[in-house]
């Protein structure tokens, strides 16, 4: 059976069900997706830490960071596409939500470092870009994942930092950006602007939906 008929058989399928399968299925063909908010994450300083720590440690760090990523990215909706290394990168349908991941993971990565105050701290940095990559193999490429890459290597560990893009489309939604200098970012002449996106500080006495 050729593979135009086997999608054509899973597409008379349940809409909702066939659309699923479909999207996890590898392709063969560059296919450009829709627009999406690519995550990636990235521990900081993990080469000289595993040389400090030693290897034991270091993956025990690794294992950390891995299990509070999977976890803000099932709680939010993101979808893991892969591990690079020391990250990972992952996707989302709606910015706003790839943004309340991205403060989530430091939250909990904040969260963690607290119960081990006597060790040395775990500190990710995160990025996020929207835009419509090509997808191939089950893996994502283009300009798209190009520049969220190197929004990631613009963060501090702690810090998740977003393009204006993904600002613009989390507006209203009780999130705060704050404007990060001009810089050039490595192989891109067209530069986008950079946030460090955060929650707003509530003012004594007001509510969360006053920030909305």
């Amino acid at each position: 059976m050729k593979a135009a008929e086997i999608t054509t058989g899973i597409r008379q399928l349940l809409p909702t069900v066939a659309r699923e399968i479909l999207s996890l299925l590898p392709t063969t063909d560059a296919t450009a997706a829709a627009d999406i908010t690519i995550l990636f994450t990235d521990i900081d300083g993990y080469t000289s830490m595993t040389e400090r720590l030693g290897d034991r440690a270091s993956q025990a760090m690794l294992r950390a960071h891995n299990h509070t990523v999977r976890q803000a990215l099932a709680a939010h909706g993101g979808r893991e596409v892969k591990h690079t290394g020391d990250g990972i990168m992952a996707f989302f349908s709606c910015a706003a939500r790839a943004v309340e991941c991205a403060l989530a993971i430091q939250d909990a990565i904040s969260a963690y470092n607290q119960r081990r105050k006597d060790r040395e701290p775990l500190r990710v940095a995160v990025g996020l870009n929207t835009g419509s990559p090509i997808r191939e193999d089950g893996d994502l490429y283009g300009t798209a994942v190009i520049i969220a890459a190197r929004a990631v290597d613009f963060a501090a560990g702690g810090e998740v930092v977003v393009t204006d893009v993904v600002r613009q489309l989390a507006a209203g939604k009780g999130l705060a950006f704050e404007a990060l200098p001009i810089v050039d970012l490595e192989g891109l002449t067209d530069t986008p602007a950079l946030f460090l996106a955060s929650r707003p500080v509530l003012l004594s006495g007001a509510s969360s939906d006053d920030a909305l």
